[in-house]
Parts: C-alpha cells; structure tokens; sequence
C-alpha cells in the first residue's frame, strides 16, 4: 500500500486537527470530506486542501475509495456513521467517545467483529509518547504501590447556540466532551473500576456542565476527577504511590513529558530536642521560609516526551498498522475497552442526573 486514504466524517475543529496531523503520518492524505450540508462540506475542503466535498455520511460511505475513515460527527451519531462504513467494509477511526452509550458502542464492537473490519476509538492521548512512557514507567514501580490518581479538565465555555457540548441531542455534557480523557487514561492503566460514585450539576442545556466522579480500580487504586463545561480547571493527570508522585507535563490531552517526585517512606515522627531541631521551629525560619516560598517538598525530576506534528498522526499510524496487518482491533485501544468506558460513563451519567438539580443561573 502507497499512500494510506482518509475519508472524513464532519467538519468541526477536531476534524481539522485530525486533517492537519495527517502531514505528520506515514505517506497518508484526506481524500474527501463528508458533512450533512454541501456548503459545510465544500468549505472544510477548501479550507483543508481536500480534493472531493461530499454531501451526505451514507453516500460518503457507499462512495468508498478510501482505506479508512475518520468519524467526528457529534458523539450522537457515532453509531449509525461508524456502522454505515462497517457495513461497506470500510474500516473506521471512532472519535471519543466512541458512543453516547455502552449499547451503542456495543453494537459497533460487535459489528466490526462479526463483519472482520477494523474499528478503533479515537483516543489519541493513548498513543502519544508521553502517554506511553507513563505507562511504562508505572509497570516498573517507580512510585512503588500506587494508591490514587486524579486528573482535571475544565473549560468556561459560554452556552451558545451552535455549540453541540451543551445539546443533549447530541450527546453533549462535560462527562462525554472531557470526561472520556481521565475515564480512558485511568481504565487503561488500572483495568475498569468496580465502584462509581458521581455527582455533578445539569444546567439549562439538560446536559451534565459539571460533573466529579470517585472510582475504585480491581487493584485497589481510588481515582478522583472532575470536569467541567463551565468552570476553567487544571488539565492535569496526576498518580500518587507509595514512593513518590508521577504526573504528564503539559495538558491530560496532549502531554509532552513527565514530572517525577520521588519520596521515601517516613518512620514516625519523633520528637527532637538537640539544636538544629529547635532551629528548625524558631519563628524567624519559618517567617523566611514562608518568604522564599521554600517547601520540605522532595524536588522533582522532568523528563520530556516529545510528540511530533501536533501529535494526531500517531493514532492514524496505528489505524494503518492494523489494517495492513489485517487485525480488526488495535492492542493499545481495544475494543473491549472502549465499551467498558462507554458503561463507566454510563453509570455516572446516570447517577448525575438523578440527583442533581437544574442550576437556573448556568447562563
């Protein structure tokens, strides 16, 4: 195979970051774009330098002529575009999240399954390598036993019309938008959790804008997020162990390296009375300390983990890594994965939504 074909379903910002990443992967291009509207279509393909605008995801996927196809219509439509292609033997690269539902990512496992064509869930952070060296890094110990994990993600986003992250129709909330970078990271790196616990806060929009979840992981690790719609929040991932920290540099999205903070475990804390220890509490090393910001906190190691281009073509090396193999599922994100994050979200959408009120003032 020469040059590796793209099609695109949609036309939003992630398409377009999707498109521009295609010149940092393998002898790869978008050969044509698919919208609902011939006007939307024809526009990202001028914008984007695409030769063929298509009107219709149906008839993009009866069309063919491609080797793969990149899903990233609303999450709402995943399903049906994702087994549309399927179902034209065409394999397809799902973007997060991979379904609005378990059912629904279900059905499209299955489909790929039963019709032997490849599908895989657009989790990009996955195979960034940052990502990767986490991964490693946590397999050989090097905070010992890790006993939490939490990560941020919050963007103040103002509710417009337009802006399909607060239209229930399609799928929108925080938990589904943001949500889906924590969910995947944590469930990649400590198996699918056996206790969820969430509340959050539905606005006017119907969705989830808010929403913190508590998670306890087969190995005992507890994980805390929160995510919001409507209130700024660190984008960050952090893993506490016994011997220290380990953290991304850089956004949970899209990390370029790691923060080590190594820490060995303390014996009881004994009282001292010889003169350095008395030191140690005078008022005036303490008022200096405060002034120079200073901390008995272990300093920390950074380590970078540089991606290339904007980092999207590594997932799309993957897609054709797979397909030329004639694999119908990637190793590094599974199928059975994404389902199994799809019935996580479920569980805490669900729990969302019963107990929590309508905020009048999310406007």
């Amino acid at each position: 195979m020469s040059s590796f074909r793209w099609g695109i379903f949609g036309t939003g910002a992630i398409s377009a970051k999707f498109v521009a990443g295609l010149t940092a992967a393998r002898d790869a291009q978008a050969s044509f774009v698919a919208s609902r509207t011939q006007n939307g279509a024809q526009r990202f393909a001028a914008g984007m330098g695409i030769g063929t605008a298509l009107t219709g995801y149906a008839e993009a996927a009866a069309t063919g002529g491609v080797d793969a196809i990149y899903i990233a219509t609303p999450p709402s439509m995943h399903a049906d575009h994702a087994l549309a292609c399927i179902e034209a033997g065409i394999p397809v690269l799902v973007e997060k999240p991979f379904a609005s539902s378990a059912l629904e990512a279900s059905r499209i496992a299955d489909a790929a399954r039963a019709n032997g064509v490849f599908a895989m869930e657009a989790m990009w952070t996955r195979f960034l390598p940052a990502a990767q060296a986490l991964r490693e890094q946590l397999a050989n110990g090097i905070i010992g036993e890790v006993r939490l994990v939490s990560g941020s993600f919050g963007s103040s986003q103002r509710l417009e019309a337009g802006n399909g992250m607060f239209d229930a129709t399609l799928a929108g909330g925080a938990l589904s938008h943001l949500g889906a970078y924590p969910l995947s990271l944590g469930q990649w790196l400590f198996g699918t959790p056996e206790v969820v616990q969430a509340i959050g806060t539905i606005g006017v929009s119907g969705v989830d804008e808010d929403a913190a979840f508590q998670l306890r992981y087969p190995c005992g690790t507890i994980g805390s997020f929160v995510v919001s719609l409507r209130a700024w929040a660190p984008d960050d991932f952090r893993l506490f162990g016994s011997e220290g920290m380990l953290s991304v540099r850089g956004s949970i999205v899209r990390p370029h390296g790691l923060e080590l903070v190594r820490q060995t475990p303390l014996g009881p804390d004994i009282a001292r009375f010889e003169a350095k220890a008395k030191l140690r509490q005078h008022s005036l090393v303490h008022q200096i300390a405060q002034r120079l910001n200073k901390s008995n906190r272990p300093s920390a190691t950074r380590r970078a983990h540089r991606y290339a281009g904007n980092g999207y073509h590594y997932e799309a090396d993957e897609v054709r890594a797979c397909v030329e193999r004639g694999a119908i599922e990637s190793n590094i994100m599974p199928l059975a994965e994404s389902v199994a994050v799809a019935a996580t979200a479920d569980v805490i959408r669900e729990a969302i939504h019963a107990q929590a009120p309508s905020r009048s003032d999310s406007q």
